[in-house]
């Protein structure tokens, strides 16, 4: 067991080392590892739970990787945590996390399209003691997500999907239909859905943060609907520039690694080694 977790850490620590962006000179990321040790981000580093739906049956696996990459906060998914959970059935679950050191700090992505869904997701998320509800609602159903939001004071963070979601493709869709809603309901940006969309994430995140609360972190091949989930610095996005604006815009939320591949644990490591390299480097 040792061993393995050790060459998990270390494979995100290779990719670091051989993705980062040349420009990041050796003396700017000590400094900056200096300056980032006394001033600690407001942000998190998690991993969402969609990552591990190859590990469906195998809760135990889950939270075996989560834990050997050092990972302390998770987003759960209905297949980690059914819908139909009870009470003591919920509590088994968080308790198998809180075991292993990790947080449960939201569930989903949670379908809202019919008054049904809407109305049980809120039960189910007040059952897991989430602060967040990572959330899929069609447009009719946005004034009762918006008033179960304020019954149950539980954010829900619209994710937005790519060019395929015909509602929500991108954050700034989510944006022109909440903007009127309270406060309590909110954008989780998935800044690979966003570049497959053809726009650039981390302009989403300046130009919108008041609103995201939640955001999922891949790496894609192309800017392109048909671009493909890669490695963390493999890709196209730039993360130095993405990491620079959650400090401008001071984001408070988990930024949760989403790795879709039906084997995600060397991925995992892989991209956050890289992700907390380039947390490390940049001022």
């Amino acid at each position: 067991m040792t061993s393995r977790r050790n060459f998990l850490r270390n494979a995100g620590a290779g990719a670091f080392a051989a993705t980062l962006s040349p420009m990041i000179s050796n003396a700017e990321s000590a400094a900056s590892t200096t300056a980032a040790a006394a001033k600690p981000d407001l942000f998190t580093v998690g991993i969402a739970g969609y990552t591990f739906y190859g590990y469906k049956d195998n809760l135990d696996k889950t939270i075996d990787v989560i834990k050997t990459v050092g990972v302390k906060e998770v987003s759960l998914k209905n297949f980690q945590l059914p819908y139909d959970s009870t009470q003591e059935q919920t509590d088994r679950i968080l308790a198998k996390f809180n075991a292993a050191g990790i947080s449960v700090y939201g569930v989903g992505v949670v379908s809202m399209k019919t008054e049904k869904e809407v109305n049980e997701a809120f039960p189910y998320a007040q059952k897991a003691r989430v602060k967040v509800i990572i959330a899929a609602p069609s447009y009719e159903m946005l004034p009762l997500v918006e008033q179960k939001a304020k019954e149950h004071n539980i954010r829900v963070a619209i994710h937005n999907h790519g060019p395929e979601d015909k509602l929500f493709p991108d954050v700034d869709v989510i944006y022109e239909k909440i903007k009127g809603l309270d406060p309590l309901v909110g954008i989780c940006l998935d800044i690979g859905h966003s570049y497959r969309n053809g726009n650039d994430p981390t302009e989403m995140l300046l130009k919108y943060k008041s609103r995201i609360y939640d955001m999922h972190i891949k790496d894609i091949d192309r800017p392109v609907a048909e671009g493909k989930t890669v490695v963390n610095g493999h890709g196209g996005i730039d993360f130095p520039r993405l990491v620079k604006a959650l400090r401008k815009v001071k984001y408070s939320g988990s930024c949760s690694l989403e790795y879709e591949y039906p084997e995600p644990a060397l991925g995992i490591a892989e991209s956050l080694g890289h992700f907390r390299g380039v947390i490390a480097a940049v001022k």
